[in-house]
């Protein structure tokens, strides 16, 4: 068995260093061929290495108890948003845990494969996860639901959410799901009974605060009540922390934490859109400049390699966090792990796991406006104690976290629910 997991690596290696070859005209031709080999090929083969070495669950053929059962469970994704494709992580990068501890193995394989023959594929697994592309429309996700649904007998069907704000983008899908997953929900579940003006309570807030019309916007065009007997269908996921970029930096921090003196004060990175989301981080410029004047303040705008970006954090203070299209982002993460004290709009109405958010414990929040930053700013940088004890109690959590496997607790959970 180690060879054939071997030779499987290998070829792993080999294959993705021919796709990484610099040949500007195949670059569609180079993503289309990695994807059809990780999905048609490693993966099927990573999932029949982890069934035979679950064999010896049955060894002489003798029957299994409930507690040495093999769930097997098969991922499906469209493969389009590559940010969202990091829910499914989790099942690659812990597999080995995962089979060894939960008994679960998984394979994770393209939505338009498995809609090819439904039945063909999914009558080898107790459990579906599926996840599509917000570029997808309403009814086609309805439809790919709904053809999943029936052609499972019976068995459970969950839907991962990788939407960046809290609502369900698709609410006539949660009849045909057993279970509908998301990085982050409404504390407050009579959130999702409201209809909020745009996509989310974001666009919601944008149009009270600020009139802002969404009447042009084909995205952003409502977002419709939960029907209340569905509520109960809804989980918190994993959030980023879940993320193999975020997980690597948190190993990098373990081995190297962050000491000596700060070179600035406040960082704050973020682009200003010309559209809705302008409203959400308009007001920060202002009181920087404000700042500015006391404090040393840098608001790198162009792009920059990951490995500067993380000196550019590791040498500032505070770094100014605040929404997009969603309440969370990586910078979140990225900032506690760096050593960085994160103010950002209050996240009181936020359910998340790991739940980095707790108020003057991991992050300082703010009013939505900004309207108490220049505040909030001054205080922490006048108190090096405070924001020391804050910095450190995020990284403890998240260290936490990682140590006792949060992550392979929450699949389990969910698991267990569905």
């Amino acid at each position: 068995m180690r060879s054939v997991r071997s030779i499987l690596e290998l070829a792993d290696e080999t294959l993705s260093m021919a796709l990484d070859l610099k040949t500007p005209n195949f670059d569609y031709m180079r993503k289309r061929l990695r994807t059809d080999y990780v999905y048609r090929a490693i993966n099927p083969a990573r999932y029949l290495l982890d069934w035979a070495l679950t064999k010896t669950l049955r060894r002489g053929g003798s029957a299994t108890t409930d507690r040495d059962r093999v769930t097997k469970v098969l991922l499906i994704s469209d493969a389009g948003a590559a940010t969202s494709e990091e829910q499914f992580n989790p099942f690659s990068f812990y597999r080995t845990e995962l089979r060894d501890k939960l008994k679960l193995i998984a394979v994770h394989l393209l939505l338009d494969d498995v809609l090819q023959s439904p039945k063909r594929f999914l009558k080898y697994f107790d459990i579906v996860i599926l996840k599509i592309s917000f570029r997808t429309t309403a009814q086609e996700a309805l439809n790919i639901v709904r053809s999943i649904k029936a052609s499972l007998d019976g068995r459970r069907l969950i839907y991962f959410d990788g939407d960046d704000d809290l609502c369900v983008q698709w609410p006539k899908i949660l009849p045909y799901v057993d279970l509908y997953v998301k990085k982050h929900l409404f504390r407050d579940r009579g959130q999702y009974l409201k209809r909020f003006v745009g996509k989310s309570n974001l666009t919601d807030y944008v149009y009270r605060r600020y009139n802002y019309s969404f009447s042009d916007d084909p995205i952003a065009s409502g977002t419709e009540p939960l029907p209340i007997e569905q509520l109960s269908k809804l989980a918190v996921g994993c959030n980023l922390a879940s993320d193999r970029n975020i997980f690597k930096l948190y190993m990098d921090r373990r081995l190297r934490p962050i000491e000596g003196p700060k070179d600035y004060d406040i960082v704050f990175r973020g682009s200003l859109p010309n559209d809705w989301m302008y409203y959400l981080r308009g007001d920060i410029g202002p009181a920087l400049e404000r700042l500015g004047k006391r404090f040393r303040i840098i608001t790198p705008v162009d792009r920059v390699p990951t490995d500067e970006y993380y000196q550019e954090m590791q040498a500032s203070k505070i770094c100014i966090s605040p929404f997009g299209y969603g309440e969370i982002c990586w910078r979140d993460f990225e900032a506690m792990l760096s050593g960085c004290l994160v103010i950002k709009p209050d996240m009181g109405h936020v359910e998340t796991n790991p739940d980095i958010f707790k108020p003057y414990q991991t992050y300082v929040p703010v009013q939505w406006d900004f309207s108490d930053l220049e505040e909030k700013c001054t205080h922490y940088l006048e108190h090096e104690d405070e924001r020391r004890c804050i910095v450190n109690q995020a990284f403890a959590i998240l260290d936490e976290f990682y140590r006792n496997d949060g992550i392979i607790t929450t699949i389990s959970n969910l698991v267990h629910r569905a």
